[in-house]
C-alpha cells in the first residue's frame, strides 16, 4: 500500500473570513452540548447534596470560565418510561397538573450551569408522551407549560425547541405551526381554570422571552430526510430556524445542508452525538490492529470509540454539512454502570456516596477547540454599538449593522478525508482532518488537527498576509497517550513549544482582492506591508494525537479534574452493625438543597428541592423504566411509590414493567429486604385487568406525532425484591440475578434472570404451602473452593403469619450468599435453592407490575462469614496504575489481544481474549479471592496459582450469556496480600470482561 506522506496544505484567506464575519447562524462555530435524557441523570441530585463541592468542581469545568468546554444544556421531556438507557420522569402526569420541574434532574443541570454561564443554550424535545397528550394541541400545553414552570422555577427561558418527536421523521408542517404559536401566543401559561393564579404571563419580560424561542427539525436518527424540503419551501425555512439530525457526520445525497447553511445561512447541528466509548485513561494498554496490512497493534488514545475518532467526527460533520454546534448523548453519565449504552459519555459519576468522578480524555478533545476561539451564538438582537466590520466587494447578505463576537468555522481552510459517518473511523492512514476557527475580523485563528494514525503527518498552514492573525507567533497544544512513569492524564493538553511563521512569497495562492479590512480601514490600499508574504509554518502531528496551533498564546486550558481508581470505596453504610445500605424514604435528617434561581440560589428542604409532596426523587435510585417518587405516607411519614398506573402507561423504546436499581454492583453476599404494600384500589387479582380502557399503540399513534398508550397484559399486580443486578440487557425486567415476587392474592415466584426456580402462596392465614421448584437450570460449579463458611441458620419456621392482605404492609427478603439463595415473606422462609452457576455480584432493584405499590424500610445487610463486597471491579483493560501508568495491577503474559470497540453490554466496551495454553493473568490484591467475568461457552480450562504454588489444574470455567456474568471464581483464601495467576490449560479461548476482589 502506498500512502502519501507530503505535507497537508492549510490555506487561510482573508476573503473567506470576510464571507463567514457575515454569517450569523450557518458558520458561528456553537461548540458542545450535554444531554440529560435516557435516566442518564438520574445520580446528579445525589452528587450534588451529598458532595457539592464535588458537583460544582463538574459544573465549573465543563460551564465555567472564559471558554467553556459546553455551551449548551438539551433536556428530553420524558413520560416516565424507558427510552433507552431509563426513563425521565414526566413533568405533567395529567393535563391540568401544573408541571413539578424539580424531579427532573435534568431541569436542575440547565439551571446550574447557567448560574456559571448566564448565556447557556438550553434546549428540549421529547420522545415518548404522557398518556393525556393526545393530539398537537395537546403537545402545545404540554412544552409551553412545562416551559414557563421552568422559567417561574428557576429563571431560565428555554432558546430553541423540537416540537416533534425524538428520532423520527419530521412533520414538517407541525413544526411551522408550533413556530407559529410560539411567536404570536397572547395566552401565556394554560391554567386549570379560569381561577388558576398561574394562568396567563407572569411578565412582558416572560413574554418576550418565550416569542423569541426559536425551532428545530427533525433529530432524526442518520442523516436527515428533510433538507429537499426545506430547500425547496421558503416558508418552511422562515419557520424552522435550525435542521438537526443525529450521529451522521454526512450531507445527504444532494448537499441539502451545506447548501441551506451555505445559501440561507441556516444552522446544521449534530443534535445527538456518541461521545467516547471505555475508558481513555486505559485505551491506550490496547492492542487494536493498526489497519497497516502488517500486523503491527496498538493505538494509543485512538483507535475505535476513542477521543481522536469523536474529534474527527467533529470536523468531518463541519466540513461536509457544516454541523456547528455537536450535542453529547450523555455527556455526563450520572446513572448506574453497564445499563443500555453504557461506557458512552465524557464524564462518569457512578458512585454518589463517594462523589467519585472521571473525566475522559474526550473533555481534552473537546477543549483542543473550544479553549481556544470563542464560541456560542450571537445575540440575537442586532442594536448593538460596535464598529462595523468594513468588506471590499460586501458579501451578499452581510449584516452590517452587528459587530459580530462568536468565532467562525472556515470551510475553505477545513478539511476532512476520513472514512465513515458515524463513527468516522477510517484514518488509519494519515488521513488530512483539520478545522479553522477565526476571529470574525481576522485578528486571531486556531487550527485542530487530529491524526487517528499510526503515521505521522506534517501540516503546512499558510495565513494571509491581510489578516491580522498573520505573522503572530502561535502556540501548540497536543494530546496523546501518557509515558510510562506519569499519571494517566499527563498527555492530555500538554504544551509545546510556540512557533514562528515564516514569510514565504511564491507557493501560496495570491490573496483574493476581495481581502478583508481591519476595522477602521476604508480600502486594501491601505493593508499592512508584507501583502504577498503569506505566514507559514510546519506543524508535525505525531500518530494517535491531536494538535491546536493558536495565536491565543496566553490562553492556558483549565486542567481537567484528575481521577484516582482507588478514590472509590464501596457504599458500606454501618460495617460495625453489618449494614451495606438502608433507606426509609423519609429523609428526616436530611440537609437541605440548594436550587438555582434567576437571582442565584435559594435553599429548600431536602424531598421539597427533589419535587416534593407531588413526587420527590429518592437517594441512590435508577429508575429503568416506570417512576420510583417519594410520596407522603399516612403511616410511615413518607414512603417510595411506583407512580405510574396501568391507565398512564405510554409508549417506550424498551418495553418492560417498572425496576429501579439501587446501590453498588460491587455488593457481593448480602441480604435485602423491604417493606410493600399495594394499594387499596389499585391492585390486580387472578390476571383480571383493573382498567379496561387501556389500548394498545406506538409513538405516532393517529398520524399526529403523539406517542400513544402502550399495550398493557392482563398479568396480576406484584411486587418486586431483587438482588445481584449488574444490568447487561436492553429490557430491564430480567437484569437481577434473583428476584422475589409478590402478588397481592399470596402467590410469590422466586426467578433467577426471569426464569421461575421456585413459586408458592401465602394462604391468608398459615404457613406457605412451600417451594414448588418450576425449573432446573444445567449443572456447573463457580470456582474450586469447597470451604466456604456455612450459611446462616434460615429463621425458625413458624405458623403465625400475618395475613396475606393486599391492603398491609409485607416484608421480602431475598439473601444471596455464594450459590445459596434464601427468600422470606413476612418472617416466613418459602424458598432455599443453591444455582449451579451463580452470579455473585450486583445491586438491589425494587419493582412492580404497573399498579401503585409502596415500599418502606430497605435495608441491605451483610451475611456473616461471607465477603460481603468486592473491593474493586477491575476492566480487563486495567493493567497499569493510573498513578504512574507503570505499576502494574492487571498482568498479562501469553498471547492476549486487549481489544476496544466492543458492544455496549461488554463491560466498559473493552475484551481481553487468550487461546494460547499456558497464557496467563495475574493480579495481587488485598483480600479473599477473586471472581473472573466474561461470556464464556465453558469450554476453557484453567489452572490456578496461588502465591507460587499450583493448587489446582485443568478447571473447568461456567457458561454464561453475558460479560458481566461470573465464569470462574478462586475464593476461600485467608484474608491476606495474595497474588494469583489464572493459567490457560487448553487451547480453547478465553474472553476476560472484568476481575472482582473478594474483601
Amino acid at each position: 500500500m502506498t500512502i502519501d506522506q507530503s505535507p497537508i496544505a492549510v490555506t487561510l484567506r482573508a476573503a473567506d473570513v470576510a464571507v463567514a464575519a457575515c454569517s450569523r447562524h450557518a458558520l458561528t462555530f456553537k461548540g458542545f452540548g450535554v444531554l440529560s435524557g435516557n435516566s442518564t441523570s438520574a445520580l446528579l441530585l445525589d452528587y450534588k447534596a451529598e458532595h457539592p463541592d464535588r458537583y460544582w468542581q463538574l459544573i465549573r469545568t465543563l460551564f465555567g470560565g472564559e471558554h467553556p468546554l459546553m455551551t449548551c444544556v438539551k433536556i428530553e421531556m420524558g413520560n416516565d418510561r424507558n427510552t433507552s438507557t431509563g426513563p425521565n420522569a414526566a413533568a405533567m402526569r395529567e393535563r391540568d397538573a401544573y408541571p413539578n420541574v424539580l424531579r427532573e434532574p435534568g431541569f436542575h443541570l440547565a439551571a446550574d450551569a447557567r448560574r456559571v454561564q448566564p448565556d447557556v443554550h438550553i434546549s428540549i424535545l421529547r420522545w415518548c408522551a404522557p398518556t393525556w397528550v393526545k393530539d398537537n394541541d395537546d403537545v402545545y400545553r404540554w412544552y409551553k407549560n412545562t416551559i414557563l414552570a421552568c422559567y417561574r422555577e428557576y429563571g431560565f427561558m428555554v432558546n430553541t425547541v423540537n416540537p416533534d418527536i425524538n428520532e423520527h421523521k419530521p412533520d414538517l408542517a407541525w413544526v411551522a405551526e408550533f413556530a407559529r404559536r410560539v411567536r404570536t401566543d397572547a395566552d401565556g401559561f394554560l391554567g386549570n381554570g379560569p381561577d388558576d393564579p398561574n394562568a396567563g404571563w407572569r411578565s412582558e419580560t416572560e413574554r418576550d422571552l418565550f416569542h423569541a424561542i426559536r425551532v428545530i427539525t427533525s433529530d432524526e436518527e442518520s442523516t436527515g430526510t428533510f433538507g429537499p424540503a426545506l430547500l425547496a419551501d421558503a416558508e418552511l425555512r422562515d419557520a424552522i430556524d435550525i435542521a438537526a439530525y443525529h450521529y451522521s457526520s454526512e450531507d445527504d445525497e444532494s448537499g441539502s445542508f451545506t447548501r441551506l447553511a451555505d445559501d440561507y445561512d441556516k444552522e446544521i447541528w449534530n443534535s445527538e452525538a456518541q461521545a467516547v466509548f471505555s475508558n481513555s485513561a486505559d485505551r491506550p494498554n490496547n492492542t487494536n490492529d493498526r489497519a497497516l496490512g502488517d500486523g503491527s497493534r496498538g493505538t494509543g488514545i485512538g483507535g475505535p470509540g476513542g477521543p481522536l475518532e469523536m474529534a474527527n467526527t467533529i470536523i468531518k460533520g463541519f466540513v461536509t454539512s457544516r454541523r456547528t454546534c455537536v450535542i453529547y448523548q450523555p455527556a455526563i453519565g450520572a446513572c448506574y454502570g453497564h445499563l443500555q449504552y453504557a461506557a458512552k459519555e465524557l464524564v462518569s459519576m457512578r458512585a454518589p456516596w463517594s462523589g467519585w468522578i472521571y473525566h475522559d480524555a474526550g473533555c481534552a478533545a473537546l477543549a483542543h477547540f473550544a479553549s481556544f476561539a470563542r464560541l456560542g451564538w450571537e445575540p440575537q438582537s442586532d442594536d448593538r454599538d460596535a464598529a462595523r466590520i468594513r468588506l471590499v466587494g460586501e458579501p451578499r447578505g452581510c449584516d452590517r449593522n452587528v459587530a459580530p463576537m462568536v468565532w467562525r468555522a472556515i470551510p475553505q481552510a477545513s478539511g476532512c478525508t476520513v472514512a465513515g459517518r458515524n463513527p468516522v473511523n477510517g484514518a488509519r492512514h494519515g488521513e488530512p482532518s483539520y478545522l479553522t476557527l477565526t476571529a470574525p475580523d481576522g485578528g486571531d485563528f486556531s487550527t485542530v488537527i487530529v491524526n487517528d494514525s499510526a503515521l505521522s503527518r506534517t501540516y503546512r498552514i499558510a495565513v494571509d498576509p491581510a489578516l491580522a492573525a498573520a505573522g503572530r507567533p502561535l502556540a501548540v497544544w497536543r494530546t496523546a497517550a501518557a509515558k510510562p512513569g506519569e499519571r494517566y492524564d499527563a498527555g492530555w493538553l500538554r504544551r509545546d513549544d510556540d512557533i514562528a511563521p515564516d514569510l514565504v512569497p511564491a507557493s501560496v495562492p495570491d490573496v483574493d482582492s476581495r481581502a478583508i479590512s481591519l476595522v477602521g480601514v476604508d480600502s486594501a490600499d491601505a493593508l499592512p506591508s508584507g501583502y504577498a508574504r503569506w505566514a507559514t509554518v510546519m506543524v508535525d502531528v505525531a500518530p494517535w494525537s491531536m494538535v491546536t496551533v493558536t495565536t491565543l498564546r496566553d490562553v492556558t486550558p483549565s486542567p481537567l479534574p484528575a481521577s484516582d481508581e482507588g478514590d472509590r470505596p464501596v457504599l458500606d453504610m454501618d460495617p460495625a452493625r453489618g449494614v451495606l445500605y438502608a433507606d426509609d424514604f423519609r429523609y428526616v435528617h436530611a440537609p437541605d438543597m440548594e436550587v438555582s434561581r434567576a437571582d442565584g440560589a435559594s435553599s429548600m428542604p431536602y424531598l421539597d428541592a427533589r419535587g416534593g409532596d407531588d413526587g420527590a426523587v429518592p437517594r441512590y435510585t435508577n429508575d429503568l423504566n416506570g417512576a420510583f417518587e417519594i410520596v407522603p405516607d399516612v403511616e410511615r411519614g413518607h414512603a417510595l411509590r411506583q407512580q405510574i398506573d396501568r391507565a398512564h402507561v405510554g409508549a417506550a423504546w424498551n418495553d418492560g414493567d417498572p425496576r429501579t436499581a439501587i446501590g453498588d454492583m460491587r455488593w457481593t453476599n448480602y441480604r435485602a429486604s423491604v417493606d410493600v404494600r399495594f394499594e387499596t384500589g389499585a391492585t390486580v387479582a387472578h390476571g383480571a385487568l383493573r382498567h379496561d380502557d387501556v389500548v394498545a399503540g406506538g409513538i405516532g399513534t393517529g398520524g399526529i406525532g403523539v406517542a400513544g398508550t402502550a399495550a398493557v397484559d392482563a398479568s396480576p399486580a406484584y411486587a418486586m425484591l431483587g438482588v445481584r443486578e449488574m444490568g447487561g440487557a436492553a429490557r430491564p425486567d430480567d437484569t437481577c440475578a434473583y428476584d422475589l415476587r409478590l402478588q397481592p392474592d399470596g402467590m410469590w415466584t422466586l426467578r433467577r434472570y426471569g426464569t421461575v426456580i421456585a413459586e408458592g402462596v401465602v394462604p391468608a392465614n398459615g404457613r406457605s404451602s412451600g417451594d414448588r421448584t418450576a425449573s432446573v437450570l444445567a449443572s456447573a460449579s463457580l470456582g474450586m473452593s469447597d470451604d466456604s463458611p456455612a450459611a446462616p441458620a434460615a429463621p425458625a419456621e413458624s405458623d403465625d403469619i400475618p395475613p396475606a392482605s393486599a391492603d398491609d404492609w409485607h416484608r421480602l427478603e431475598l439473601q444471596a450468599a455464594d450459590a445459596e439463595i434464601t427468600a422470606w415473606i413476612d418472617g416466613e422462609r418459602v424458598a432455599r435453592w443453591t444455582d449451579p452457576a451463580p452470579q455473585t455480584a450486583g445491586r438491589v432493584n425494587l419493582g412492580s407490575s404497573f399498579d401503585y405499590v409502596r415500599f418502606s424500610n430497605l435495608r441491605v445487610e451483610r451475611v456473616p462469614g461471607y465477603a460481603p463486597t468486592y473491593t474493586a471491579l477491575i476492566d480487563d483493560m486495567h493493567m497499569v496504575s493510573w498513578a504512574d501508568s507503570r505499576t502494574p495491577v492487571l498482568e498479562y503474559a501469553g498471547e492476549w489481544t486487549h481489544e476496544n470497540g466492543q458492544d455496549m453490554f461488554t463491560y466498559m466496551r473493552t475484551v481481553s481474549r487468550t487461546a494460547q495454553p499456558g497464557a496467563t493473568l495475574t493480579h495481587t490484591f488485598e483480600g479473599t479471592g477473586i471472581d473472573l467475568f466474561g461470556r464464556s461457552d465453558g469450554g476453557a480450562l484453567l489452572d490456578v496459582i496461588v502465591d507460587g504454588a499450583t493448587i489446582a489444574t485443568a478447571q473447568p470455567t461456567v457458561p454464561t450469556d453475558g460479560s458481566l456474568r461470573a465464569m470462574f471464581r478462586v475464593g476461600g483464601l485467608p484474608r491476606d496480600r495474595h497474588t494469583v495467576a489464572i493459567r490457560l490449560a487448553n487451547a480453547h479461548e478465553l474472553a476476560l470482561d472484568a476481575v472482582g476482589v473478594l474483601a
